[in-house]
């Protein structure tokens, strides 16, 4: 027998207990789906300040357990939705209390229709150190969503082979991940074994870092799947906010991100324009011009 409301097939109801009166609420889950958030945002008040922090992987978006169209509900609420592509963190934030454990923001995570997966939430104080220290990670290099990510994203996953994608294991990788191979169109002649095994080695862990599935049968689908992800975390708010300027302005900008994390650069203008290369070639709406502003968005 379970306790009144900490039953782990509804986690959902202890959560809608926790956000009813919530003033601003933060909502950190990799799997958020329309079915899942549409009951907490119907419970939530008007006036709640809300901030979502998810994750849009393709192949996960194509198999149903992650769902772009979240963006639509939260903007219609004046709420943001910002990408990492790694965040795996199930955390809910509401003033100086939080719900951490396992439950994500699906019907079958929160038990909304039926009893569901066996989950957990555990109270916790806002001010953890490990919780304030996740918001830190996850703030400093995620990337607010927009439409066109939305839509980038739903159109990668529509591509994808009907057949499931075979996956590698999971890569563990920095939040902070920068690619540092140039040229980028490398990646798809690695990824289809058609060079050197010394260039291969070299380009391994970009692909790794990029979780990019195994199976993906042409070049434009690979593009495309690359793409998707590069909008997220922290290469999408590079591209974001030092796109449309100068060379040496946008170097600036990349140090000025870089210091906000802690991150160091031994060469931040190599590291801007890998960055801007692998930007306009998986990124169609970004171009590069030569000389001046090197990318347009």
């Amino acid at each position: 027998m379970t306790q009144l409301g900490l039953d782990p097939q509804r986690c959902g109801e202890r959560l809608l207990a926790f956000a009813r009166d919530a003033e601003v609420l933060t909502i950190v889950a990799p799997f958020i789906t329309v079915s899942g958030i549409g009951p907490l945002l119907s419970t939530l008040p008007d006036e709640c300040s809300l901030e979502v922090i998810t994750r849009w992987r393709p192949d996960e978006v194509a198999t149903g357990v992650s769902d772009p169209r979240v963006l639509d509900l939260v903007s219609q609420r004046g709420g943001t939705v910002a990408l990492h592509p790694v965040v795996h963190a199930k955390a809910y934030i509401a003033g100086v209390r939080a719900l951490v454990g396992s439950a994500n923001v699906t019907s079958n995570g929160l038990g909304w229709y039926r009893p569901g997966a066996i989950e957990i939430l555990v109270e916790t104080a806002a001010d953890d150190p490990a919780l304030v220290s996740l918001l830190a990670v996850l703030r400093g290099t995620s990337a607010v969503a927009t439409e066109a990510d939305r839509d980038a994203v739903l159109g990668a996953a529509a591509m994808l082979p009907p057949m499931p994608v075979r996956t590698p294991p999971e890569a563990t990788d920095r939040s902070d991940w920068l690619p540092t191979y140039r040229p980028p169109e490398v990646l798809w002649r690695v990824y289809t074994g058609q060079r050197e095994e010394s260039v291969a080695e070299l380009v391994r862990p970009e692909l790794a870092a990029l979780g990019i599935p195994i199976g993906l049968a042409t070049e434009k689908e690979f593009n495309t799947y690359v793409g998707a992800i590069l909008r997220q975390g922290f290469t999408g708010r590079i591209a974001r906010e030092c796109s449309n300027l100068t060379t040496i302005k946008a170097v600036q900008r990349l140090v000025e991100l870089c210091g906000e994390i802690g991150r160091t650069n031994d060469d931040p203008a190599d590291s801007w324009e890998t960055l801007a290369a692998w930007i306009a070639h998986f990124l169609p709406n970004y171009q590069r011009i030569s000389g001046g502003t090197r990318l347009v968005g």
